[in-house]
């Protein structure tokens, strides 16, 4: 007697041999395997975080604006040793300083630079021409500031793109000097007590934008 058949001859579902019926409980008996996801990201530690770490318990008047920097900053110090270093400070971060920073401590300056007050207000009144960099010491260090080691002029005329003008008596240092002496007079960087140590083309890797790159060492 032949098996029950369906619609067209075929054979019925239910009528399926012992062969076709073992294939099916093989194929159910497999265990898919979970699909694998990747363990999460650990939480990067915040500025404040690494500020309040490393000061153990004792005051940080730079915790106090590290809302402001934190944008801006390279990395973390590694220890209460280290400095953490910051770059393309726009004129609105510029301006918060300002208003934030005790003003005993915009009197500070990196070596012969212009203070911090000086290159923070040419940023913060021209903030689509002037960027400001520099480094940040960590407390619990006596030395604690906030350091301003130069500034970014953007669309201002001189030499052409990858040009370097080195202070001192090497090449182009007359340039330099040049370019130096229109760029204290346009922004008021008055309270220098000499000209940077370098003078570069730079264009800055977020925005795109060419510039000269003035650094005080």
């Amino acid at each position: 007697m032949h098996g029950a058949r369906g619609r067209g001859g075929r054979p019925h579902p239910s009528a399926a041999g012992p062969a076709r019926r073992r294939r099916f409980r093989t194929l159910a008996g497999v265990t898919t395997p979970a699909p694998t996801t990747r363990p999460p990201e650990p939480r990067r530690e915040t500025l404040a975080e690494c500020w309040t770490r490393l000061a153990a318990g004792r005051p940080s008047w730079t915790l106090d604006v590290l809302d402001v920097l934190e944008p801006h900053v390279l990395g973390r110090p590694a220890d209460a040793r280290d400095v953490v270093r910051y770059r393309d400070l726009p004129g609105a971060a510029a301006a918060q300083l300002l208003r934030r920073v005790p003003p005993a401590r915009l009197a500070d300056r990196q070596n012969a630079a212009p203070s911090l007050a000086s290159v923070l207000t040419a940023a913060a009144r021209h903030p689509n021409l002037v960027e400001v960099h520099g480094y940040l010491v960590p407390p619990p260090r006596e030395d604690e500031r906030i350091a301003a080691e130069g500034i970014v002029v953007h669309d201002h005329p001189g030499p052409g793109a990858g040009t370097c003008l080195d202070a001192g008596d090497g090449p182009g240092a007359e340039e330099g000097a040049a370019l130096w002496a229109r760029v204290q007079a346009r922004f008021g960087l008055d309270d220098a007590r000499g000209g940077p140590q370098v003078v570069r083309r730079r264009t800055c890797p977020r925005t795109g934008r060419a510039g000269w790159y003035l650094w005080w060492t």
